[in-house]
């Protein structure tokens, strides 16, 4: 089993046809709106570790984003189209995947792409934290001939493409004479198949990459991960993000993508700033609270419910964002638009306020007892608010702020807290929503949960799928593990000499398609 190493990042449900919106110009302000071919892109995100397969935190994928491939990609509406698959057939009376494979697609370090890759990569993702799902729902990975692989699953289920879709999963295809290499460490390199090759990667100073000049594109027109990718820029360069630094940086041209920039309160500012270009993806992001459900105080749904009451979503997201013009206050979990989209439970998400949580604190018999919160004061802001609000309903409530190291590993320690406060992107299929797993700290694992999980797993398609997502939605808000405030925005800021920066759902993206203007 390869272990997990970070989750400091956090996702819930997202959409699959979400809007997404360009404030300045997406296509370069300063930059040329035809693409440019040259020069060093550099990126203020770098990962914590590069093996995709070693870690459930998404944001740590940025790196493998850009030079690996999957079987299945996520367009930029998170909509999930054929990767290195060029077609496949599912019966689902025998449950079974038939994967015809791209031919001539060549790898990094020579050689093509043929099924004993992709069944080494899956086979590898599936002994993972990041493939633990997808290993529960396989019974049997084959290489049928060079370029056909066959999945049998435990039971029918149509999730397997969201399951194998980049960047909204890990599952990254890789040589299997690299993985074989590698055995049982984490890789600190990756062969892959993508417009960009993995050149350097040193833990916390920079990751760089170079243009792969065999890379073999898909024909379709390029859509987030999905259809043709170019590698415009010779090569990437992923560094730190500093945030008191990286805007001035940003400015100067020094950094040219910052893809997950804080600070939606300041859009104004960056839209009239002429040495940057604002890029705004609506709905893509939210605020969640996650319960201990093994803790005393929130092992009870009476305290969970009052903390919902006391909650006031548009006064939070005005601390968080400056104010409530790109935040939607939905009980569903995935946007207008979007096929999963629900209002299944919304009584519950709507009908809140202050008396009631009161009422539900007497009636669980609440004794003052401190609740404990952890958050991240760089990530989440809004903490003080939290505590005022539930304070306010006579909670006692120790806010405890935390570095993200901390954070990460507090949160899986069961008996030092009640809640956290964290957030995420979207993601294209509720199987892909690390707090639905039984094991996510809050370790929500009831039997009906349990056989909601088991019919939204079940069915061919979406359509047949959705009524138990619909089940599960309303099951969620009314045995409240975690409240999902709404439908944020995300805000990534760019130097006015980058063109064809656009906006996408997810938490990562790679950064092929973009370029700089010399």
């Amino acid at each position: 089993m390869i272990s997990q190493r970070s989750a400091a990042a956090l996702g819930l449900v997202g959409g699959t046809a979400l809007l997404l919106s360009g404030c300045g110009s997406p296509q370069g302000g300063g930059a040329s709106s035809e693409p440019v071919t040259g020069g060093e892109l550099v990126v203020a995100s770098l990962p914590a570790v590069i093996d995709p397969h070693a870690t459930t935190s998404r944001s740590n994928w940025m790196v493998a984003a850009s030079v690996c491939e999957g079987l299945f990609a996520n367009a930029a509406d998170t909509s999930i189209q054929d990767g290195l698959v060029d077609s496949y057939e599912y019966d689902a009376d025998a449950g079974v995947y038939t994967l015809r494979l791209r031919e001539g697609v060549p790898f990094h370090e020579g050689g093509q792409l043929t099924a004993a890759d992709v069944v080494a990569s899956l086979d590898r993702y599936a002994d993972s934290d990041p493939g633990e799902l997808f290993n529960s729902l396989v019974e049997e990975i084959v290489e049928t001939d060079d370029l056909t692989v066959t999945i049998t699953t435990v039971n029918p289920t149509g999730a397997i493409p969201a399951l194998l879709s980049t960047p909204d999963t890990g599952a990254y295809v890789m040589s299997a004479a690299s993985l074989e290499a590698a055995g049982d460490d984490e890789l600190s390199s990756l062969d892959c198949t993508g417009p960009y090759s993995l050149d350097e990667f040193t833990v916390d100073r920079q990751a760089t990459a170079s243009r792969f000049d065999d890379y073999a594109p898909r024909d379709e027109d390029p859509d987030g991960a999905a259809g043709a990718k170019t590698a415009h820029a010779d090569t990437l360069r992923f560094i730190p993000f500093n945030e008191s630094n990286t805007l001035n940086q940003l400015r100067t041209a020094e950094v040219n993508v910052a893809p997950q920039f804080l600070g939606v309160d300041q859009l104004d500012v960056y839209e009239a700033d002429p040495s940057l270009q604002a890029v705004l993806s609506e709905d893509s992001e939210f605020s969640i609270m996650q319960f201990n459900l093994r803790s005393e105080l929130m092992g009870d749904v009476l305290m969970r419910r009052a903390v919902l009451n006391a909650l006031d979503f548009a006064e939070i997201e005005t601390q968080y964002l400056g104010g409530t013009d790109y935040f939607t206050e939905d009980s569903s979990f995935f946007p207008p638009g979007s096929p999963w989209y629900s209002d299944a439970g919304s009584e519950a998400y709507t009908d809140r306020s202050a008396e009631e949580a009161e009422r539900l604190l007497d009636e669980a018999g609440y004794d003052g007892t401190p609740v404990r919160v952890l958050y991240r004061p760089s990530n989440d802001n809004y903490g003080p608010i939290v505590q005022q609000q539930l304070e306010a309903v006579g909670l006692n409530v120790d806010l405890q702020a935390m570095d993200a190291a901390t954070f990460g590993s507090t949160r899986t320690e069961e008996d030092t807290w009640e809640v956290f406060l964290g957030g995420g992107a979207a993601y294209s299929d509720p199987l892909t929503v690390v707090f639905l797993n039984d094991d996510f700290p809050g370790w929500w694992a009831t039997e009906e949960k349990a056989e909601l999980m088991a019919a939204v797993t079940e069915g061919e398609d979406t359509e047949s799928r959705k009524p138990a997502w619909d089940e599960l939605q309303e099951l969620i808000w009314d045995d409240v593990p975690f409240i999902r405030f709404g439908h944020e925005p995300r805000l990534a800021v760019t130097s006015a000499d980058v063109g064809g920066f656009e906006a996408t759902q997810g938490t990562v993206r790679g950064f092929y398609n973009i370029w700089i203007d010399q």
